[in-house]
């Protein structure tokens, strides 16, 4: 959060000016004064200000005075140990795609780390927040990856559909949408966030924005575009694009998947109205309380799985990229923790593993060989 707040926002985008004028591109491209005016319907859009606002429109503002210089020294002179693992962290590879797309009636997922998750919902191909860049910021050498992608782009099966939940570098990923270019593949994103896909070629035919509660439904597949409490913007807190979690559903299979995430009521209503679900992937990581109100604490995010009625839990957003203060370990032993404590469902793949819903792996504590 601390680089997403302030300093992988504002510090390399003047960075970026110095070194190649193609780092700009990274910025994206922001909607314009005609394009704002049509968000005048969303009721998550504010017309005087011209910006997206969560619930709790003040939260936002609250959070940014608690993050300031001393915040921005802490993240690079706090001596917390193991904030990024000292080897690289286990992984099924090659990924078993032929496993991954034999025929089937149910789900099968991969985690790639982070939030990029590769996925066949009953023979249709789906990519969530996919980032296959080196970094998850618009400067090659910031916020780099712990390790390799376990699966290059070239590798990957043909997908039918790409979920974007908002345009943060480490969900949003450039290198990743340009590749998809000349491919078939369709993009659902929040309001908005279409046009930085526009500005990097993809065809306006493939890309469908849409606002909270709004449904599509093609290929046999319902996408509703459901709430979150989080924030949006590639140069700062620009909230002119809007940012959302996705509720997936097929003949009956109902994934949810949050992006990024705080707490709040979101949880429940979206369980009410959509649920229960046999999957979700809640933010669970890159936390400090100075900014909670846009990331899950681990044990809100079981909590907020038992309000959306989830049959299994997939802690995301951690095992790939240093954004927060605590051990990257933290997250899943918290998470393994709570969801114990409260009996919910915890899937913990390793990064490349394929999981089946109709077979879940056991729980398998495989970060724990690597603590110390």
């Amino acid at each position: 959060m601390l680089r997403k707040g302030i300093l992988f926002f504002v510090i390399p985008t003047l960075i970026a000016g110095a070194i190649s004028c193609s780092v700009w591109k990274q910025l994206g491209k922001m909607p314009n004064e005609k394009e704002l005016s049509g968000f005048a319907s969303s009721e998550h859009f504010n017309q005087d200000m011209q910006i997206f606002e969560n619930r709790r429109p003040e939260l936002i503002e609250a959070m940014s005075k608690r993050i300031d210089i001393g915040t921005m020294v802490d993240f690079f002179l706090n001596d917390t140990p193991h904030r990024v693992p000292e080897e690289p962290l286990p992984e099924m590879k090659p990924v078993d795609i032929k496993r991954f797309l034999k025929p089937t009636n149910s789900v099968r997922f991969v985690w790639l780390g982070h939030s990029s998750i590769l996925m066949n919902v009953q023979n249709r191909i789906l990519l969530f927040d996919p980032i296959f860049s080196n970094a998850a910021a618009p400067i090659n050498f910031m916020v780099e990856r712990f390790q390799l992608p376990v699966i290059r782009l070239e590798e990957l099966p043909e997908i039918d559909w790409i979920l974007i939940s908002h345009d943060h570098y480490d969900h949003l990923d450039m290198e990743t949408v340009e590749f998809f270019k000349d491919k078939g593949a369709r993009f659902a994103v929040p309001l908005g966030v279409g046009d930085h896909l526009r500005y990097w070629g993809i065809p306006e035919d493939r890309i469908f924005e849409m606002d909270w509660w709004q449904k599509k439904s093609v290929d046999g597949i319902d996408f509703h575009c459901t709430s979150s409490q989080h924030f949006s913007g590639r140069t700062g807190q620009d909230m002119k694009t809007l940012w959302a979690s996705w509720s997936v559903e097929a003949e009956g299979l109902k994934i949810f998947f949050s992006g990024d995430s705080g707490y709040d009521i979101h949880y429940r209503q979206i369980g009410k109205r959509l649920g229960p679900f046999d999957l979700v992937f809640m933010d669970s990581a890159q936390y400090n309380l100075k900014w909670r109100e846009v990331h899950n604490l681990p044990e809100e995010a079981v909590k907020g799985a038992k309000e959306l009625r989830a049959d299994y839990l997939i802690p995301i957003h951690w095992g790939m990229f240093e954004l927060a203060l605590h051990e990257w370990y933290e997250p899943v032993v918290r998470s393994y923790q709570s969801a114990n404590m409260e009996k919910v469902n915890l899937l913990t793949p390793m990064i490349g593993q394929v999981v089946e819903l109709e077979q879940p792996n056991a729980l398998f504590r495989w970060w724990e060989n690597l603590i110390e």
